[in-house]
């Protein structure tokens, strides 16, 4: 190396050792003249928070009790606010049936109720469905098992149980599905109220086993009375309803269900 590069190389050096000083100098006054960071929080932020949340508080409390409910007549000089709130209408067992109808039933009896020839029992105009409430309930609550004659057509099948051994709906419900199923697409037969479907789980919910056919129609009890109809203006069932349960026999049990079904409600009509 010459003389004259190592020169060079010192003077290259030595600036570099200046500038360095000269960059720390400049870093140390900066730092002298600004403010180290304090611990903890300050107080006057948290105040605002504080005051800004309390507003925000009083100004809904304000908005909900002069608002008007916020319609678009509350500042009407006629307007007056009412404080009930509407009540919700009840629905009626035809319209709780109609939705479980819906839901549960559907895939199998269809939309229209005809089901599925061979496979599905229709539900219109069935002696099942529109006969001796008491049938129709001991298959809800604890199913049908095996053949049945529907319509002139047997079916042989598995109906799910919808009581405690099965979906465990409420005595409402089933009373709904009843009733739905016996006053729609033409069906003109009686309502199934709660009271009757209570008395029916009442007897058969220890029941695990679905029915059969001819099971279904054996031992069954007088066809519960519509209120107010065939009675006196108090209630009571007249005497000549009375005689007429007190002398309903006890079907005979039959192999052709859908005959034995008809007679028995030739019996109770």
């Amino acid at each position: 190396m010459t003389e004259e590069n190592k020169h060079k190389q010192t003077d290259i050096s030595t600036q570099s050792e200046l500038s360095d000083s000269a960059i720390h100098e400049v870093h140390e006054s900066l730092l002298k003249d600004k403010e180290l960071p304090a611990e903890g929080f300050s107080l006057l932020p948290i105040v605002l928070i504080f005051l800004f949340a309390g507003v925000c508080f009083w100004g809904g409390i304000y908005i909900v009790n002069h608002g008007g409910d916020f319609r678009w007549d509350a500042y009407d000089p006629d307007y007056v606010y009412h404080d009930a709130v509407a009540s919700i209408p009840e629905k009626s067992l035809f319209e709780i049936g109609q939705k479980i109808f819906t839901n549960q039933c559907v895939q199998c009896h269809q939309a229209d109720g005809q089901g599925v020839i061979g496979v599905y029992p229709p539900l219109v105009a069935s002696q099942w469905v529109t006969g001796h409430q008491e049938v129709l309930a001991r298959i809800l609550i604890n199913g049908m098992n095996g053949k049945v004659l529907v319509l002139g057509k047997t079916y042989n099948g598995n109906m799910p149980a919808f009581g405690p051994s099965g979906l465990n709906l409420k005595a409402k419900q089933i009373a709904g599905v009843l009733t739905y199923i016996r006053q729609e697409w033409g069906n003109a037969a009686s309502e199934v109220t709660e009271a009757t479907m209570l008395n029916y789980m009442e007897q058969y919910s220890p029941r695990t086993t679905p029915w059969t056919a001819d099971e279904l129609l054996a031992n069954l009890s007088p066809e519960p009375i519509a209120p107010n109809e065939n009675s006196d203006e108090g209630g009571a069932v007249s005497p000549e309803m009375e005689n007429k349960l007190d002398n309903v026999s006890e079907p005979e049990h039959s192999h052709d269900a859908h005959s034995t079904l008809s007679s028995i409600e030739k019996r109770h009509s």
